[in-house]
């Protein structure tokens, strides 16, 4: 039997029509999700403010998931990592740093193997060790003959272990020194004893002998003289030997040095005012003559490195000795107890330490082993513990106070000034060896000044050194320094650009230049 079609209503039509539309929406939504790449492969963000930057490039950076968590030790990490990036070339494909980069901290994904890293840089290396005094040559410039309590060949016994080559012997005669050839050097004497003093007691006769004896060549100064003495057993010394330094026979015995080109040694204390002008008198009155002003100035009163200071500032022909001051070891702030101001705690105050490096080429070191009340126990304890009478090794106090100073101080103090002035050995230059590169260099300062405290920045090439001389004088100094650091350099004085010398050669560049006097700061800046 023949059915007839039933026809669709509007209705039925309707949910026809929304079926198909269902169907379709289904199809092309699974479509579209099976064309997504998987989690797996992801980045862990999508900011669009990196994506275009890491297609073209084979170092990412990825943000951390909160800066609210980051170690102090990441951020240095970082801001060293973010030094070194923007040091390289745009030809190593750099990350373009964005806004939003900088919200937290980040790390460096490692690069491809074709990509070379930046060159580390060199480290630099130490090339200065501490000062080792213990072998260094010893020139003693303040020792006293005390024959026959001591005898010349228990001086040499005592010399030899504590190191020391020569010593100048106040009251010493030409024939002590002949027996010890190249061991002993000699004053012209001024005895003081009895009193009043007996070069001062003889007038004129002592100035025509002390000439005589200058004449000879075979004498190396004049002294050691006291002028101004304190002295006497006890916790009380006494005013023992009081001469005006501007009396006619010691200004006559004064240009002697100048005429002989010889140093005259005195013993003077600057404690009172009156004797104090009539020294300041003394001094200016023949800018010829050299002097030695022993026990550092002070002997047993407080030492003032001020004061010191200011006497080599205004008189270029002064020098200090040490001696003595070892033997002063009462503990402050009890009189002698000079040893204590020096090296506290067993070790040198920073302001002396300062005052040995600036002044280095003017002092001079003296052990005084003779003097005093208690000379033959000096003596007994030069170098060793013999005698309960002094304290023990003297020379190796100052080798331990010296070996706190630098190189160059130490050896000009302990011997090569002394050897300068008696001997008139050629002047050593001063010798520090700085660090660049990884490597290790010379710089050489050749200068009548004190020249101290060299440094160098390998990162500028900068040079910079201390020079000390008197006031109203002209310096110079020459300067060598490594061809590796440049050949052309502008100098400075304090400052202030002055004019300079150079010559260069295969290995160095050599610059000479002159400053004023005082305590001046020179410093070359290369410029190549």
């Amino acid at each position: 039997m023949n059915q007839k079609a039933m026809p669709i209503g509007r209705q039925g039509f309707s949910q026809l029509i929304l079926l198909v539309i269902a169907g379709l929406v289904i199809l092309g939504g699974g479509a579209w999700y099976y064309q997504q790449p998987s989690a797996q492969n992801k980045p862990a963000t999508d900011m669009q403010t990196i994506s275009t930057a890491t297609q073209s490039s084979s170092v990412s950076v990825v943000p951390e998931p909160s800066a609210d968590n980051t170690s102090p030790a990441l951020v240095e990490q970082e801001q060293q990592a973010n030094k070194k990036t923007s040091s390289i070339t745009p030809t190593q494909n750099t990350v373009p740093k964005t806004p939003a980069q900088t919200t937290g901290s980040t790390k460096q994904v490692t690069a491809p193997a074709d990509v070379a890293p930046p060159a580390p840089s060199t480290p630099e290396i130490s090339c200065t060790s501490p000062t080792d005094t213990r072998h260094m040559d010893i020139f003693d410039s303040h020792a006293h003959n005390i024959i026959p309590k001591f005898s010349l060949s228990q001086m040499i016994a005592e010399m030899n272990k504590a190191g020391v080559s020569v010593t100048n012997l106040y009251s010493g005669t030409l024939d002590i020194a002949s027996q010890y050839p190249g061991r002993f050097i000699t004053f012209v004497d001024t005895p003081d004893s009895p009193q009043p003093s007996t070069w001062l007691a003889q007038g004129q006769a002592f100035v025509t002998s002390a000439e005589a004896m200058l004449k000879t060549g075979k004498y190396y100064g004049i002294g050691e003289t006291n002028l101004r003495y304190w002295g006497g057993k006890g916790s009380a010394p006494t005013l023992q030997i009081n001469v005006s330094s501007d009396n006619p026979i010691w200004l006559q015995l004064m240009n002697l040095s100048a005429q002989y080109h010889v140093p005259i040694s005195f013993h003077f204390v600057p404690d009172d005012t009156v004797a104090n002008a009539a020294f300041e008198r003394m001094l200016s009155s023949n800018k010829n003559a050299t002097f030695i002003w022993a026990h550092l100035g002070f002997n047993g009163h407080p030492l003032n490195r001020t004061t010191l200071s200011d006497y080599l500032l205004r008189y270029p022909n002064l020098y200090f000795d040490t001696a003595g001051i070892q033997n002063m070891q009462n503990p402050l702030p009890m009189d002698n107890s000079n040893w204590a101001r020096l090296m506290p705690n067993g070790r040198l105050d920073k302001d002396w330490k300062q005052f040995f490096e600036t002044w280095n080429s003017r002092i001079l070191f003296g052990s005084d082993a003779g003097g005093g009340g208690n000379g033959l126990e000096r003596w007994l304890n030069y170098s060793s513990n013999a005698s309960d009478g002094a304290p023990a090794d003297a020379i190796g106090h100052w080798k331990s106070l010296f070996s706190y100073t630098d190189q160059n101080t130490a050896r000009n103090i302990l011997s090569a000034n002394a050897r300068e002035l008696f001997l008139k050995d050629q002047k050593k230059p001063y010798n520090y060896s700085v660090s660049s590169g990884g490597k290790c260099y010379t710089i050489s300062v050749r200068s009548e000044s004190s020249v101290s405290a060299l440094t160098f920045n390998p990162s500028t090439r900068t040079i910079a050194f201390t020079v000390a001389n008197s006031n109203d004088t002209t310096g110079n100094a020459v300067i060598t320094i490594p061809i590796a650091f440049g050949t052309n350099f502008t100098a400075s004085v304090d400052g202030k650009r002055v004019k300079s010398q150079s010559t260069s050669n295969s290995t160095d560049t050599t610059i000479s230049l002159e400053y004023s006097g005082g305590i001046k700061l020179i410093t070359l800046n290369a410029t190549e």
